[in-house]
């Protein structure tokens, strides 16, 4: 049998048919090339995305997640964009899905605003054109990658988990791999429903952000330097007393974001995005901070079950 094109590779906690991933693919097929599906069960994403990438055969490895939906264009988009031999990867956004709650418009009106994440609003929005790319633009959930490329420079790092794209992209820019952003390459996906859980995302974000710091090495990035602005920031208003001068910074930035917000909120949620904006980089840098301290009290990863299944539910291995 001929090797397949694409191999899809998924993680997944637990396999339901009607996973939309599987559901969008089974709607959504290439018009050229076959096509493997990979869904790999287990609870540590990245050894089960390492696992399925062992028992891949497809020249092109597609990592998508499962609650993400295919754009209506992806396999056109992504032929287009591997027809151009200097791509070895290539990703583009992951947009919010149609049938969004007012919680999830709010929160990817966060993650899209520039002045909020800066660059990295384009893992959430198509921004530019077709161009190079960086750790900060691309998204696993969206990532095409060519399968030689990780006998390069090898596979995920399984001690990072989140974060674990940007430091195995950090290793392909130092080893000169073409790295290419899509904005036309899209997928669709939910966004937090929750307060809590937008919360929680941050400062689980933060954390593997920190501990991929420890693996990749220090650089003078937006995301290292913001934690010690912040921290240095907080501690002049509050040595100095300018509680006033705090909340009218506060204020001043929740007006500049609610006014420039994405127009298909309504005003009041506007307000409401705006009011909410600083907390976002704040949260991002209390979970960067935890992270360093997480790093003085180290812990074993315990073994974890892996269980490779196809399209259909049933076993690989």
């Amino acid at each position: 049998m001929d090797s397949p094109r694409y191999s899809i590779i998924i993680p997944v906690p637990q396999f339901h048919t009607d996973e939309p991933a599987l559901v969008s693919l089974r709607e959504n097929v290439p018009s050229t090339g076959s096509v493997q599906i990979l869904v790999a069960q287990g609870k540590h994403p990245t050894r089960q995305r390492n696992a399925a990438l062992e028992y891949a055969r497809g020249e092109i490895i597609v990592f998508l997640d499962g609650d993400c939906r295919l754009g209506p264009d992806f396999w056109k988009e992504l032929e287009i964009a591997l027809a151009r031999p200097e791509v070895e990867i290539v990703g583009g956004p992951a947009l919010l899905r149609p049938q969004a709650t007012t919680n999830e418009k709010i929160f990817h009106a966060l993650l899209t605003h520039t002045l909020i994440v800066g660059t990295i609003s384009s893992r959430y929005f198509p921004r530019g054109q077709f161009a190079p790319a960086t750790q900060t633009d691309l998204i696993l959930c969206n990532l095409s990658v060519r399968k030689s490329i990780f006998g390069k420079i090898g596979p995920l790092s399984t001690d990072l988990y989140p974060n674990e794209e940007n430091e195995w992209l950090d290793r392909a820019r130092s080893a000169g791999v073409g790295a290419y952003y899509d904005p036309l390459l899209q997928v669709y996906r939910p966004q937090r429903t929750t307060w809590v859980q937008m919360g929680l995302m941050l400062l689980r974000y933060g954390i593997g952000r920190t501990r991929q710091f420890y693996v990749s090495g220090w650089q003078p990035t937006f995301h290292q330097v913001l934690p010690p602005m912040l921290i240095m920031t907080f501690i002049a208003l509050f040595y100095w007393r300018l509680e006033t001068t705090f909340v009218t910074l506060w204020l001043t930035a929740s007006a500049i974001v609610a006014f420039s917000c994405d127009s298909y909120l309504r005003w009041w949620q506007k307000i409401i995005a705006g009011l909410a904006a600083p907390l976002l980089p704040l949260t991002y840098t209390v979970g960067q901070i935890i992270g360093w301290f997480a790093l003085l009290f180290p812990t074993s990863i315990a073994p974890v079950e892996i269980v490779l299944l196809n399209e259909r539910g049933e076993r690989l291995s």
